[in-house]
């Protein structure tokens, strides 16, 4: 019987899987690129008061407890009728949740969308109640956001950022919560 001769096994051909590598690890390092991730710092509202202030320290007038309702016809303040419309009877918080906006938006209807909220108006208000909070000894860095729950997040994040500086950088409330939807 004949040896069979066995053919010898042909090298593996690796360029062309090195070339998929090659373009892949740039196009994969442009995508990661692309995502940016950005963080606000935001903050739960308090269900109780933190630590009681001692006696010496209790202030004459209890700080302004400011609170927007974020709507698609526009933006409601709360709690600040006194510094807003001085002069005024007070209505209580669920009255004032359901009422007109103050800042109404530029359409006079349903808001379509960020550019429809009147962002300057708003800056404008919050600089006035900052500055009679400060006059009457009730100033606060807080403010409570309330939105509805149709309301886009990039509405949410320019209310935001409206409410911690005014148009000409100075500071407004800071400390920004978010608290649960209303109901209209």
């Amino acid at each position: 019987m004949s040896k069979r001769e066995m053919p010898e096994p042909e090298p593996l051909n690796l360029v062309p899987i090195m070339n998929l590598v090659t373009i892949l690890i740039p196009v994969l390092l442009m995508a990661i690129k692309s995502l940016e991730l950005a963080v606000i710092d935001t903050s739960l509202p308090a269900i109780s008061p933190s630590v009681a202030a001692p006696p010496d320290n209790i202030p004459d007038k209890p700080p302004l407890q400011l609170k927007m309702a974020v709507t698609n016809q526009g933006i409601r303040i709360l709690g600040a009728n006194e510094y807003l419309y001085p002069g005024q009877a007070k209505t209580d918080d669920a009255d004032e949740e359901k009422g007109k906006p103050d800042v109404p938006c530029k359409s006079n209807a349903r808001c379509k969308g960020v550019d429809d909220y009147n962002w300057s108006d708003l800056s404008q208000k919050l600089g006035q109640i900052k500055k009679a909070a400060q006059d009457d000894d009730r100033d606060s860095d807080s403010v409570v956001l309330i939105s509805d729950n149709n309301i886009k997040y990039e509405i949410l994040v320019k209310v935001m950022d409206t409410s911690r500086r005014s148009d000409d950088g100075t500071k407004l409330f800071p400390s920004v919560s978010i608290a649960g939807g209303t109901n209209q």
